[in-house]
């Protein structure tokens, strides 16, 4: 079977027909490393619902419909992942991974496609990439007992550290509640106040800045299928919202994405203690996986015990976009290359926080 798509098509969503959306289901349903909610359908509509620059790309090989690729179509000549900076997970839905499309991208005038989570085991993701990083997950397709007693053995002082912040909770006294899929609307206004905040007080860019991005949110709440949900979770002490988790769950994964908490309980860790008690809770609402994305954050190398590669790029025709985007390396590496000190860091990551930016004003 030949690897190369032959054609392919950029639709909007609604313009998808009944047989492609029929092939988009049955790729998900047939390749494990797309059970992750960014990955369904529903989600692309989702986006489609907020932001009028949702396309996807439509690859056939031989008249049949052989992969999908869903993007936010900028007005600059960049095209993002879906979801742009809300999406930790990017790639072609299909039911091959070696399927070849960058070409025929590029013979489309396409611009530049950046994309950050690309899927590492898709060929031509691969080969326009940087090198791949970890993308963790918390796999509990073993049992809580097989999954608590891994972590004790690998990550003995994180689990004596976390009893500890349970012990200190105990002791301020008041009643706990915990829920894992709260129904509460007033309870995700809370949420988005802590996170605003924490971006404000971190100096982190505001993914909810831009209007689509909040309602995004809120009609994922609302959303009930079983393919595709939002969920909410939460801590409550004495009544009062401390710590709350919004992600989105498909029917194996449970996407961990935006969590806050009262800065003013930090002590007790009540983040740490609630994503506790999710793991704890998660297989009675479906999934046996929680996927935490990328980073170099403490708590989930601790809690993973399992991970994925993925890996940021671009897949470039000759544009305007392309060649400002290479101007930008050329000077990261450049900086990278002198002996400046922490100085040399700069660029990259002034980089990093425009394109951030710019992916949250869809420009």
């Amino acid at each position: 079977m030949s690897h190369y798509a032959t054609s392919c098509e950029i639709l909007k969503v609604q313009n998808l027909s009944p047989r492609l959306r029929q092939h988009w289901h049955g790729f998900v349903d047939a390749a494990p490393e797309l059970a992750s909610p960014y990955f369904d359908l529903e989600f692309t509509e989702a986006m489609s619902a907020v932001r009028t620059d949702t396309r996807v790309a439509v690859f056939y090989r031989d008249g049949v419909p052989a992969g999908f690729l869903p993007f936010q179509k900028s007005i600059s000549g960049v095209f993002r992942p879906i979801g742009g900076p809300m999406g930790d997970h990017h790639g072609l839905i299909s039911d091959d991974p070696e399927l070849r499309f960058a070409n025929l991208l590029r013979r489309k005038t396409f611009g530049t496609l950046i994309y950050d989570g690309g899927l590492a085991t898709q060929s031509d993701l691969r080969e326009n990439g940087h090198p791949a990083e970890a993308s963790w997950v918390v796999d509990l397709s073993e049992g809580q007992h097989v999954y608590w007693e891994g972590r004790q053995k690998a990550e003995a002082k994180a689990m004596r550290n976390l009893r500890a912040r349970e012990r200190k909770l105990d002791a301020l006294g008041g009643e706990v509640v915990y829920q894992i899929d709260d129904p509460r609307s007033e309870a995700l206004d809370q949420l988005l106040s802590y996170k605003r905040a924490q971006y404000a007080a971190t100096g982190a860019t505001d993914v909810f800045h831009g209007d689509w991005a909040r309602q995004l949110v809120y009609n994922l709440f609302a959303h009930r299928t079983d393919r595709l949900a939002g969920c909410l979770s939460t801590m409550e002490l004495d009544g009062k919202l401390v710590a709350a988790h919004f992600g989105i769950r498909s029917r194996g994964v449970l996407h961990y994405w935006f969590p806050a908490y009262d800065p003013a309980m930090s002590s007790v860790a009540p983040g740490l203690l609630l994503f506790r008690e999710m793991i704890r809770q998660l297989t009675d609402l479906g999934p046996t996986q929680m996927h935490l994305g990328p980073g170099n954050y403490d708590f989930k190398k601790r809690f993973s015990n399992s991970s994925f590669d993925i890996l940021r790029g671009e897949i470039s025709s000759m544009s305007v976009s392309s060649a400002a985007l290479a101007l930008g390396r050329g000077v990261d590496r450049l900086a990278s290359a002198l002996p400046l000190g922490p100085v040399s860091n700069w660029p990259a990551k002034a980089w990093r926080r425009l394109d951030t930016l710019t992916a949250v004003r869809g420009i």
